[in-house]
């Protein structure tokens, strides 16, 4: 597509009054001190005219799609028109000529005052202007003006003057799918004054005028619909890929911020344990000088009282950590009990706390509480750390094996129902040992 007329019709010359005031409106519109910038040519399209159906990607192949489609229905030849200006005067001969972003008198003297303002335009035809693209002559008494033409919501959007259509908004600057869609608009709310006029010298029948523009006019709202919906189509689509932008940031916040806290709290345990040391040796310094002596039962944990309790199978020192082989655990949760297994607690000198399933692991999942040997602890997690920090592993074993045979639905990391069931050969969470 360019834009070079296109099979440029003859037009009769008419000289009247109107034709030698625009004229000289012409002449006035020039800059004494600088050469004006002429007119671009206009574009013709006749009857019949055929157009390619490749996509169109410049606003005016669409203006010639669409004027082709009128011009053919309508058998009228037809020509679009824009000027530098925004100046363009009307023309003559038996056509219906539409003149973009231009009145038909002058709207700025000399090129220096504005005789014509620009106002601002949010919608046109009930579609809204693109952002940038949203400037409007203002109408106006100045002699020389054609019929003012206003759309449903009242604005003044174009000006019928003769033969001659003229669009009072920047049709041109929006965007190029939504141009055919506000010229056929314009079309259908300016051509029936156009044809009147232009009916004086042509026979067609009213009623086949009226039923051809309203044809015209269906084919028009059928395309504002299918826009309309390929619009919410998109922006649907649009809003579901942010929303799950947006999820899929929060996920990775989340699980970082996660792993942050899990650091963070555990770094607290240890300073607990830590403090809690420190306390216990200052109050039996503070005892030892006031000549008190600690009983030798008060000092230390006790090896064997850990082994003898029931759910404990072995108990060790090792790598400077106290390991607890726990017998097989079962759990009840929803009238069901489940085997989660043999379990190695791994309580450090230090306050840190390890737990591995070592028979019925799934996957990273030692338990429904415990992620890679990291256990939720919750809000046993402080206490824990005291009973470590005054060494008293025998109560710190005895509060971890009651949180292995217990399971939060509201709190798990992976539900109790991967494990296998265990029936009930047992009393509370425990198999018998094998």
């Amino acid at each position: 597509m360019n834009d070079t007329p296109h099979h440029t019709p003859p037009s009769r010359t008419i000289f009247h009054p109107a034709t030698m005031w625009h004229t000289f409106l012409a002449r006035l519109s020039r800059p004494p001190w600088e050469k004006s910038l002429p007119a671009p040519a206009p574009l013709w399209v006749t009857p019949g005219e055929t157009v390619g159906t490749a996509p169109a990607s410049h606003p005016y192949e669409e203006v010639r799609a669409t004027l082709s489609r009128y011009a053919t229905i309508l058998s009228v030849p037809m020509s679009f028109r824009s000027a530098a200006n925004r100046y363009s005067p009307p023309a003559g001969g038996i056509a219906v000529h539409v003149h973009a972003f231009a009145v038909p008198t002058l709207p700025v003297l000399f090129g220096a005052w504005p005789r014509v303002p620009l106002v601002e335009l949010q919608l046109a035809h009930g579609i809204p202007l693109s952002e940038g693209a949203r400037q409007a002559l203002a109408p106006g008494p100045q002699f020389g003006r054609g019929r003012l033409l206003a759309d449903g919501d009242g604005h003044a959007v174009g000006e019928c003057f003769g033969t001659n259509l003229y669009c009072l908004f920047d049709l041109l600057g929006q965007e190029v799918a939504m141009v055919p869609i506000l010229l056929r608009r314009h079309l259908d709310l300016g051509l029936p004054s156009v044809l009147s006029a232009l009916a004086k010298g042509r026979n067609d029948p009213q009623g086949r005028v009226e039923e051809r523009l309203r044809l015209l006019r269906d084919e028009t709202e059928s395309l504002v619909r299918a826009s309309r919906l390929t619009h919410c189509r998109e922006a649907r689509e649009a809003y579901i890929t942010t929303n799950w932008e947006r999820v899929a940031e929060e996920v990775r916040f989340l699980r970082d911020e996660i792993v942050f806290l899990d650091d963070g709290v555990e770094e607290m345990a240890r300073r607990i344990a830590a403090d809690t040391r420190c306390l216990k040796e200052g109050r039996r310094r503070l005892r030892l000088l006031q000549g008190c002596r600690d009983h030798p039962e008060a000092g230390g944990w006790d090896l064997e009282r850990l082994q003898a309790l029931p759910e404990v199978c072995e108990a060790r020192i090792q790598d400077g950590q106290i390991s607890v082989t726990t017998s097989p655990i079962l759990t009840e949760y929803g009238g069901r009990w489940y085997r989660l297994g043999r379990f190695r607690l791994d309580l450090h000198f230090n306050g840190d706390v390890r737990i591995v399933n070592l028979t019925d692991r799934i996957g990273p999942y030692d338990h429904p509480h415990i992620y890679q040997g990291r256990p939720c602890l919750g809000i046993v997690r402080e206490g824990i750390a005291k009973h470590l920090g005054e060494f008293q592993f025998v109560a710190a074993t005895e509060v971890l094996i009651d949180f292995l045979q217990t399971v939060n639905p509201a709190e798990w990391r992976l539900s109790v129902c991967h494990w296998p069931e265990g029936g009930c050969e047992a009393a509370r969470g425990l198999l018998a040992p094998n």
